[in-house]
């Protein structure tokens, strides 16, 4: 086994922990004493090019601190510098991986990237929420902008960085306790990394009435912008009353026949738009009432609403259901081991830190008021800034 020289000194919380992962592993090591100044110190410097304490040595090859120790057991990299294990494949270690391909985990790709971190992006798709809009016309720079062509100037921007990325891949689960963190895909495959961003953003939430799961893809959509196409010269209600809603009407609007609109509450999207929608003579809104099922077999041939307030109940003979009632966030794979709002949204300080050691969220999966893109893009920036400034405090 190579020989391992650490130079140490009392009192140091790092030099402690490095002595004990060495114990802890059987691997012996020869300490040398070091204060500022002195000549074991100069030689210490010389050797290794640092002054932080401690310094690792294996053979005559400076390695680094605790830190560093940490990762090249992680990566299988200690064995084979010890002479302990053959060359072989090595398992790659992040700075830094990013979950979510939205504005806040491009942004933050970029922005990782740019810190010379070495990033992995893992989504499920490119583009997130932005992707289901037909248009942003509120994002800094451009008066208005097609969808498609936003997310596109923002992949080349990542890809101007050669980012590495893992497309069309979910994460399973993820094991956050330690210095390096571990994201198990779908495929079963594990990546090792310095630190984590959750960038999951959110997903639309369902009706939950009856067969409105059997339907979906056969009349039951949550995207106008994917699905408002399909459903020209037909009649379609949309069920929702805010933003997301109104823009779905207006995407119908071109196309279908007839629009239904279903609210529980008085609509409360922007003035502009919901002037828009109203005005439509292809527009009938129904305030105040809820679903109570959906009808059909193979496909969408109707729903079944109630009046709030009366009892009332009525047939919407409609061919399409377009479901706009908000989001759910996607943070089912920390719900245990970080802090939760009543949401689900996860709990972040100014800095994206989620109060677990080395892991940081952003965008709409977050607590962070005021779900905009531009929001999510400056949120993903942080949260790349802020993993940097933890990786270089670790020794």
């Amino acid at each position: 086994m190579a020989k391992v020289i650490i130079y140490s000194t009392d009192g140091c919380l790092f030099c402690a922990r490095a002595k004990s992962f060495l114990a802890e592993k059987g691997i012996s090591y020869e300490e040398i004493d070091v204060q500022p100044g002195s000549s074991a110190w100069k030689e210490m410097k010389e050797k290794t090019g640092s002054g932080s304490l401690p310094q690792i040595l294996i053979g005559d090859e400076p390695v680094g601190g605790y830190s560093d120790l940490v990762h090249l057991e992680a990566s299988g990299e200690l064995s084979q510098k010890l002479g302990l294990a053959e060359e072989g494949e090595v398992t790659p270690l992040y700075d830094v991986i990013i979950i979510g391909g939205g504005p806040a985990g491009l942004s933050a790709a970029v922005y990782a990237a740019r810190k010379v971190l070495k990033t992995l992006l893992v989504s499920k798709d490119i583009g997130g929420q932005v992707a289901w809009t037909y248009d942003v016309d509120n994002y800094l720079g451009f008066s208005q902008v097609d969808t498609a062509d936003l997310i596109a100037k923002f992949e080349e921007h990542v890809e101007k960085y050669g980012v590495e990325k893992l497309v069309g891949v979910g994460v399973k689960a993820l094991e956050l306790t330690g210095k390096i963190k571990k994201v198990i895909t779908d495929d079963g495959k594990t990546y090792l990394t310095k630190t984590l961003i959750i960038a999951t953003g959110k997903r639309p939430r369902p009706l939950k009435v009856p067969r409105e799961k059997e339907l979906i893809g056969m009349g039951v959509t949550y995207c106008s912008t994917c699905d408002a196409p399909l459903f020209a010269d037909l009649d379609v209600a949309v069920m929702g009353g805010g933003n997301s809603a109104l823009e779905a009407a207006i995407d119908l609007m071109k196309v279908a026949r007839k629009v239904y609109m279903v609210s529980l509450t008085p609509l409360t999207g922007d003035e502009i738009i919901r002037d828009k929608v109203i005005s439509s003579p292809k527009v009938e809104i129904f305030i105040k009432y809820k679903a109570l099922r959906i009808e059909g077999e193979s496909t969408v041939d109707g729903i079944e609403i109630e009046s709030l307030e009366t009892g009332e109940k009525k047939k919407l003979d409609v061919q399409g259901i377009m479901v706009e009632i908000g989001l759910l966030p996607n943070s089912e794979l920390v719900l245990d081991t970080m802090e939760i709002n009543r949401i689900g949204e996860i709990v972040i300080d100014s800095r994206c830190r989620t109060g677990v050691s080395g892991i940081f969220a952003c965008g709409d999966v977050t607590d962070v008021p005021y779900k905009q893109v531009i929001v999510a893009a400056g949120e993903g920036a942080k949260a790349a800034l802020s993993a940097y400034d933890y990786i270089i405090k670790q020794r």
